[in-house]
């Protein structure tokens, strides 16, 4: 891709230090958020939500009176796009401007004792969430962070390359017709790619939210953005935006309808790499794509997700690889033909008659592509379907999935294949039976 071009990079990624097992947890997800189905009140059916200060790298704790822009652009996003629930959040009492907004008068915690005790440092957050409910009655408080925030500066060198080119012209109405390509010639000759610095705008946040009863998490997510030549403000609002269409999707995300006593299916455990296995994200990331997929593609089976249930058929795998990167795709041209002059003429024929004629010249016009990074999100995996009663595997599949934007596109297409082929399967060995 060349540097006119503006590539754009967000999703989930993260990274892990030793082998594990992801044990099956009641998740429930739609597009890059995870939810925890099975707390005390759903974090899509929250009514209203305290949302606290960005909180900037390793700090405690977000503050009022930092990354202003920030603050106002999330609220704004999050008042705006997330239907049916009333974010509040914190007022700056330097922002006198702000204050003066009658609309959002009714969305701003006013600087009370009450609500500025919150932004106090807790130790954990079970007394977080129990100032959060005792003083707003709100259901859950979401605490934004930026991980990273900063510009790389990628240098493409200037590289000689050899380019062939071409000049001709094409006559119209002339003496001798219409003629194309005529003086056609073409040579090559060298070219310098100039030696150029781009600005990779780089943005890694999370996001999550808490239930303000029991203080357990109900919801995360994380979304890692580059872009070149871009300013920090465009990349928060594309993650923003990003984070918040993705909320109003899990308000939507229903599963499959499947009849009552169609086969059951249920999850064994995901064995997990090192670049997965201890974070966070990264396992919420696989096993919510594991489950939630099974859910949107299966039509044949009925998905049991209680842990106390016992399914007809389970299925279980393991990640090889869960890996990001980037490559250096370097300088090169582009060559096209550009039509740079015309010229009309008149001639006469041989009884005299007067004509108009036209020309139109053509040459080869060189577009430089600077050097950047490419940036790819891969994942492999075996995965089995095993029927539950014989522990037999029926079905057994090898995935190399890559996506230029995100694991999560990587793991959904890796997943809403592999359960198209259990329904198949299932289907079939019910007819069969």
């Amino acid at each position: 891709m060349c540097m006119k071009i503006r590539r754009t990079l967000y999703g989930l990624l993260a990274a892990a230090v030793c082998w594990g097992v992801l044990a099956p947890a009641p998740v429930l997800a739609a597009g890059n958020i995870w939810m925890d189905e099975h707390a005390e009140v759903q974090a899509k059916d929250f009514k209203r939500i305290i949302l606290f200060p960005i909180r900037y790298g390793e700090e405690p704790d977000g503050r009022v009176d930092e990354l202003q822009a920030d603050n106002e652009m999330l609220a704004k996003r999050v008042q705006k796009r997330i239907k049916k629930t009333t974010f509040l959040r914190f007022e700056d009492p330097g922002d006198a401007k702000q204050a003066d907004k009658s609309q959002e008068k009714r969305q701003i915690m006013r600087d009370t004792p009450a609500y500025e005790s919150l932004l106090q440092h807790y130790a954990t957050e079970q007394e977080r969430a129990k100032a959060v409910y005792d003083i707003t009655g709100a259901e859950g408080y979401l605490l934004p962070h930026i991980r990273r925030a900063d510009v790389r500066i990628d240098h493409s060198p200037a590289t000689p390359v050899r380019v062939r080119m071409e000049r001709y012209y094409d006559e119209i109405n002339g003496p001798y017709g219409d003629r194309h390509r005529a003086g056609y010639r073409s040579w090559r000759q060298n070219h310098v790619i100039p030696a150029h610095d781009s600005h990779l705008q780089m943005l890694d946040m999370d996001f999550t939210l808490y239930d303000a009863y029991t203080g357990r998490k109900a919801m995360t997510l994380v979304d890692y953005y580059r872009c070149y030549e871009v300013t920090h403000e465009h990349a928060f609002d594309q993650v923003a935006k990003n984070f918040t269409g993705d909320w109003n999707r899990l308000k939507d995300d229903r599963p499959q309808k499947v009849e009552k006593d169609a086969p059951t299916l249920g999850f064994g455990p995901l064995t997990l790499p090192d670049e997965a296995a201890q974070d966070e994200f990264s396992m919420r990331t696989i096993y919510y794509a594991y489950k939630d997929e099974a859910g949107d593609t299966l039509r044949k089976v009925r998905v049991v997700d209680e842990p106390e249930a016992k399914a007809r058929y389970y299925v279980r795998g393991t990640v090889t690889d869960y890996a990001r990167g980037e490559t250096w795709v370097p300088p090169s041209v582009e060559t096209s033909l550009e039509r740079y002059r015309t010229e009309h003429f008149t001639w006469r024929d041989d009884k005299g008659r007067k004509h108009e004629g036209e020309r139109i010249f053509y040459r080869t016009s060189i577009a430089d592509s600077f050097g950047y990074y490419r940036f790819w999100y891969r994942v492999r995996a075996n995965l089995q379907l095993v029927d539950g009663v014989t522990g037999e595997v029926l079905l057994e599949k090898s995935y190399d999935e890559a996506d230029a934007d995100r694991y999560a596109n990587a793991l959904r297409a890796m997943f809403k294949d592999f359960y198209r082929r259990v329904d198949r399967a299932i289907d079939t060995r019910g007819v069969e039976e």
